[in-house]
């Protein structure tokens, strides 16, 4: 009878061992072809995106990338939603509408959400008649200002710049294109104010009305504490108008030029998955020398800046794939594979268990404990640090158990030591998965790996 026994138990786990390897095998097979054929399983987001109003910078931008993309079939297809504004579009995306969004930098979405690319920047300049003696800011105070009506006057923009400088609203000048030269001529103002993307455009086009007026050279006032207004509107840049880069003959501005600037951004919600905000931003660099030459705004378009401490938050699949650190196909495959291989690890020496007659095996109490080994694993490989914490507590909590079990004779050695192996490699997991959340010395699940060899 105890022959028949042992035999009958060497059978049940020689099946349990022939089913593990022959799931290792599947997984095996499916990780090579997944690395070999990955379109066969690539999956494919369809995504939304506010652009804007028709005509607008930001919906002709997207328009181009999203016909010049479309050939490349990527993972990710964008689906335009034309809004009547940009503070539409962020309300779209705050509202779940939407996946993303063409918003401003001062816009509540761009806080709320993830940047992923900046389109371009909209920002002041100061131009000055020939001759002129200002020399700062400041001077310019209690004297008449020309603000220049062009379709990137910026109110929020101008509002800061009066604001911080003290400027009286009553100076201000509202005046066309055309207008502001004869106005400077005849010393209606003193300077004008124009708004218009960092790059040729609406600022070169009033130095140029300014020097066809007086027909001699205009200059432009330098913003000295541009970075301090910044500081105060943390939703502003400080930014430089490089020397050159309206072009000309010579070139203009003759040096560079101090200003402030709003960013026109594209967001996604927080949740877009890492992969997928990765493979926009991708698209969007690969493209942009595509399409610079039929859209010249295309030139203005950027990564945004993969420091930590910026005040509006950057897609962490964004600073991975500029940072280098985007997971590749193969290690994604892997980590499935591994997670795949890890949960039939548990799952088939653990069902062998449970479906034993002993009583350990038919109870709830068991089967409770099998459901809750397999949560952990997942808990194990993506769990906060104080989820991490809680997985180890638990472990210690299910060790004790089998303990009571072996001791009481309800358990078999050989079966505590298959458990508890399974146990000991979570608690490998874990603390390798908070040595990556907290650094080598942060604090890690108490103890480390522990095992019973001993028993």
């Amino acid at each position: 009878m105890e022959g028949v026994t042992v035999g009958t138990h060497m059978q049940r786990w020689f099946k349990i061992f022939a089913a593990v390897t022959a799931v290792g095998l599947v997984l095996f097979a499916g990780a090579y072809v997944f690395t070999r054929y990955p379109s066969l399983f690539t999956w494919r987001y369809e995504l939304k995106i506010a652009t804007g109003p028709i005509g607008s910078d930001g919906q002709k931008i997207l328009a181009a990338f999203v016909r010049e993309v479309a050939a490349e079939r990527p993972i990710v297809r964008l689906l335009p939603v034309t809004t009547d504004s940009l503070v539409a579009s962020g309300k779209a995306l705050i509202d779940n509408e939407v996946d993303l969004a063409v918003v401003r930098s001062d816009d509540a979405a761009a806080a709320q959400g993830r940047t992923v690319f900046v389109l371009r920047r909209i920002g002041l300049a100061i131009v000055l008649p020939p001759g002129s003696k200002i020399e700062s800011v400041s001077e310019l105070s209690g004297k008449k200002l020309a603000v220049i009506k062009t379709a990137h006057l910026d109110p929020a923009l101008l509002k800061a710049f009066t604001t911080f400088y003290g400027l009286s609203d009553s100076d201000l000048l509202e005046l066309t294109l055309p207008e502001v030269g004869p106005a400077m001529k005849t010393k209606r103002a003193v300077a004008a104010l124009v708004f218009g993307p960092i790059g040729a455009g609406t600022i070169s086009d009033a130095f140029a009305a300014v020097r066809k007026s007086f027909k001699d050279k205009p200059s432009y006032l330098d913003i000295e504490e541009a970075a301090a207004i910044a500081a105060r509107w943390p939703a502003y840049e400080a930014v430089e108008i490089k020397q050159g880069t309206f072009g000309g003959a010579p070139p203009e501005p003759a040096e560079a030029i101090n200003t402030f600037a709003v960013s026109v951004r594209l967001v996604t919600r927080a949740s877009l998955p890492d992969r997928v905000a990765g493979e926009i931003t991708r698209l969007f660099l690969s493209t942009k020398a595509k399409l610079a030459s039929t859209l010249p705004v295309v030139g203005e378009m950027e990564a945004p800046p993969t420091e930590k401490t910026s005040v509006l938050p950057v897609h962490p699949g964004t600073l991975a794939y500029l940072n280098g650190e985007q997971v590749g196909l193969l290690d994604e495959t892997l980590n499935y594979y591994w997670l795949g291989a890890m949960v039939f690890a548990v799952v088939a020496p653990l069902a062998g268990w449970i479906a034993s007659r002993r009583e350990l095996g038919r109870g709830a109490e068991g089967r409770s404990h099998l459901l809750r080994l397999i949560e952990l694993v997942r808990l194990a490989k993506t769990g906060s640090a104080a989820e991490l914490a809680d997985v180890d507590e638990e472990l210690d909590r299910m060790t004790e158990w089998l303990l009571e079990k072996l001791a009481a004779g309800e358990l078999e050695r050989s079966q505590f030591q298959c458990i508890e192996s399974v146990i000991s490699q979570l608690r490998t997991t874990t603390a390798n998965r908070m040595m990556d959340l907290t650094g080598p010395r942060g604090n890690r699940p108490k103890g480390g790996p522990k095992r019973f060899s001993a028993l």
